[in-house]
């Protein structure tokens, strides 16, 4: 059964001095895929400025502006309904030995390059290697990813304040602290250093439970299972991704999937504050009445 989901995500910056022109680049929007399906969508921005679009290296829609206008503050809001379905939460793993001959495979490797190298974001120290949760000789991968999600969990703590969006994988490690984006870089270097695929990827959470994150846009780990496909992980709640992720866009890392780039003619500080609102719609309420 779907749920209809009420998105509203709304950033609100600031600018000691005027802005005398600006180009802004939004990756918000959820996308469409075979669990989720947008129904509406919307945009307001304070300037006024009509939007122009285009897709990522990635496929996903970039919502772009350009401002010749001075302006000392700037307001945007992106409105979308979603009709979100329960992604399959079953693996039937492939046999032991093809499972490994097709991670060993040379055209296994070409596929699947780009969430098997690493980057500023997902590299970690080689003298952390022995340290970390490797895979067994003969665990399947899905046993072994899920065991990977348990302990990510539970070796890191919720904690804003230490880390910040330039954060990398060994260093949230060292810090044993961190946000649900440090989370993430760090299941996904662990999981290639394991030779499997992995990818970042960005989104909201229900805000109707109890869920670790959901306060902002969230981040989560999708990981390439052999025979199956790209199968989620949330190593910040310790769950598999669910009805409850609402998917915007994935790529290496961070830095595919920032929400908002700007570039600015501008002198002094600016100050940035954004919030989001997820909700079950009135309609899906009345649904479960």
């Amino acid at each position: 059964m779907a749920t209809e989901y009420t998105i509203n995500y709304h950033t609100h910056n600031q600018y000691e001095a005027p802005v005398t022109e600006a180009l802004f680049e939004l990756l918000v929007a959820p996308c469409t895929d075979a669990t989720q399906r947008i129904t509406k969508l919307t945009y307001y921005n304070s300037l006024g400025q009509e939007l122009y679009y285009h897709g990522n290296p990635f496929d996903f829609q970039v919502a772009c502006l350009r401002s010749a206008k001075h302006f000392n503050e700037f307001k945007f809001t992106m409105r979308a309904t979603v009709e979100k379905s329960q992604p399959w939460l079953i693996v039937d793993s492939l046999p032991f030995a093809e499972e490994q001959a097709i991670l060993a495979s040379r055209n296994f490797y070409i596929d699947h390059h780009l969430y098997l190298g690493f980057t500023h974001y997902t590299s970690i120290l080689e003298s952390y290697h022995t340290r970390l949760l490797n895979r067994p000789h003969k665990q399947p991968v899905i046993d072994y990813l899920t065991q990977l999600n348990q302990y990510v969990y539970e070796l890191l703590e919720f904690d804003p304040v230490p880390t910040n969006v330039h954060t990398t994988a060994s260093e949230v490690f060292y810090l044993g602290k961190g946000v649900c984006q440090d989370y993430t870089h760090l299941f996904l270097a662990i999981a290639r250093l394991n030779r499997i695929p992995c990818r970042y990827v960005s989104g909201y959470l229900n805000q109707g439970g109890s869920l670790v994150g959901s306060a902002v846009m969230h981040a989560w780990a999708e990981a390439f299972i052999p025979g199956h496909g790209w199968f989620g992980f949330d190593p910040t709640n310790n769950l598999l991704v669910s009805i409850d992720h609402i998917k915007a866009a994935h790529g290496v890392d961070y830095s595919d999937c920032s929400p908002l780039r700007g570039i600015l003619k501008t002198q002094g500080q600016n100050y940035t504050s954004y919030y989001v609102d997820v909700l079950t719609t009135q309609m899906q309420e009345q649904t479960q009445q």
